[in-house]
């Protein structure tokens, strides 16, 4: 790969962090050697900002999150989507990714975007610039305490992107080293995460349990964090573990059982005035996301979040768009949602929710902002991107406790979730418990980006009731459950071992 070597420097930067939510809106630039660059705090305060705008060029500036929730699952189009958006949208619903790749439509390259890992390799660059340079900052300058918490918040991310290339692109090239320039052969995802694993646990108590500035509540990993992003390590390595998955289930029990313990972290009720808190990002439940606030100038681009698609007015679009482009299939909604059986989510989340029309429309995400007046009156979405909360943890235990026979356990994890959304616990045990829970997660964090993911790691994917793009077995393990991985020629030449996944060439 080449020499990667990112300094983000942020001019006036403190003014941002010192009011409101204001400590994305940076600039990274490269242009100051570390020597130059570590003095201060606001230093190394402005360079993990640089971090965190990175990681938002991937999750809010691109359709990564709706095209998770998209992919093999049971919606269709209703209304037809602007920049001949139809075909490439129906090849993500039906797993053809093979035109995507050579598509030159607006919506071909919104996902050809995901297909590009080289964000994800930025974000762990720079976080292996600030692990390497943050020792140059003086001591009197900054505390020991804040020393090891920024080294934590940069092994996060760090980690956080190698989870992300893993279950994208499976195997991956791992490096911790600042300004890495050896050209490095891909390793088994496996590998990859176990390395993952071991370095996030070395930190993970580094970290707050929660803030005390809030405009860092939410968007900056707190222990909870870092705990939720060691279940999911351990919960997609367990996915690809021939031999023994049983250590990664308890990890993930104990890991439970951490952020259970922690009363600063719990579930909120499903209103629609703490749903509206929740895709915020700054409540009890929230443990990392990514800032969208239109207030303060951090704004996604409109294809982000599910509401583009989801959605109409008045949540989304201008006064005349009065219908939905996509919408679940009616069949599929209402046995995830069963009209008999009491869900605050069902008329909390949806509007016309059995209509399999363009009148659906998920009401999950309803923050919003307004441009222009009268008929040239636009609204837009204004959630954030949020990666990981509670419940997502705590249903990643009861899945795990399932899988280790523990049914009482799991029964207390998934019944939580239950009760917040108003619905009747479980009872059920073995695997019609297992089923429970994963539809459960289907059912909570639906529009979240999770749909995909769990769909391959529990190998629902090659089943016809959980997926409407059902994979054959020789497929999936010949790759069809990746996404393509583009190399550009400049990549190739820089690094002649890397070769893209071989299903999709």
């Amino acid at each position: 790969m080449k020499k990667l070597k990112y300094i983000l420097v942020l001019g006036a930067l403190m003014t941002g962090f010192q009011s409101c939510d204001n400590f994305l809106n940076v600039t990274p630039i490269d242009a100051l050697s570390g020597n130059n660059f570590w003095k201060t705090k606001a230093d190394v305060e402005g360079y993990m900002g640089g971090i965190y705008t990175r990681l938002k060029s991937k999750l809010g500036n691109s359709m990564l999150i709706p095209a998770l929730d998209l992919r093999g699952n049971f919606v269709k189009i209703v209304n037809n989507l602007d920049n001949n958006g139809n075909g490439p949208i129906n090849n993500l619903i039906s797993n053809n990714l093979k035109p995507v790749m050579s598509g030159t439509t607006t919506y071909d390259n919104r996902l050809k975007d995901i297909m590009n890992w080289k964000g994800w390799y930025d974000v762990i660059a720079a976080s292996n610039i600030l692990i390497y340079e943050i020792d140059k900052v003086p001591a009197n300058q900054l505390s020991e305490t804040d020393r090891k918490q920024y080294i934590a918040e940069a092994t996060f991310t760090r980690n956080l992107s190698y989870l992300f290339i893993c279950k994208l692109f499976g195997d991956a090239i791992y490096y911790t080293e600042a300004y890495h320039s050896l050209s490095l052969p891909r390793r088994p995802q496996l590998e990859v995460l176990k390395l993952a694993i071991a370095d996030m646990e070395s930190v993970k108590n580094d970290l707050p349990v929660t803030y005390a500035d809030n405009s860092k509540a939410g968007f900056r990993p707190n222990r909870g964090a870092a705990i939720a992003l060691l279940m999911h390590l351990n919960m997609w390595a367990a996915a690809w573990e021939e031999n023994n998955k049983v250590p990664y289930y308890e990890a993930i029990v104990e890991l439970g059982e951490e952020i259970s313990s922690h009363t600063q972290y719990h579930l909120l009720p499903i209103t629609i005035d703490n749903t509206k808190s929740i895709f915020k990002g700054k409540t009890a439940e929230n443990l990392f996301g990514i800032l969208q606030e239109y207030n303060y100038g951090e704004s996604f681009v409109d294809f982000a979040n599910p509401s583009f698609f989801f959605s109409h007015y008045p949540f989304r679009g201008s006064t005349t768009k009065t219908t939905s482009h996509i919408t679940y299939e009616k069949e599929y909604i209402e046995k995830l949602f069963p009209a008999t059986e009491s869900d605050e989510r069902r008329t909390v989340w949806f509007e016309n929710m059995s209509s399999d029309n363009g009148n659906f429309q998920l009401k999950k995400f309803i923050n919003v902002y307004s441009t222009g007046s009268g008929s040239n009156l636009t609204v837009k979405n204004d959630d954030s991107a949020i990666v990981f909360r509670l419940p997502d943890a705590l249903l990643l235990a009861a899945e795990a406790a399932a899988e280790l026979g523990n049914d009482a356990i799991a029964q207390g994890y998934v019944n939580q979730v239950r009760a917040a959304a108003g619905a009747q616990a479980f009872t059920t045990t073995g695997n019609a418990l297992k089923d429970d829970i994963y539809k459960e997660r289907k059912r909570e964090l639906i529009g979240e980006g999770h749909f995909y993911f769990d769909l391959v790691r529990t190998k629902r994917v090659v089943n016809t009731e959980y997926s409407n793009a059902v994979m054959s077995v020789g497929n999936f393990n010949a790759g069809a459950w990746t996404w393509p991985l583009i190399i550009s020629d400049a990549e190739k030449v820089a690094n002649p071992s890397l070769i893209g996944n071989i299903f999709w060439n």
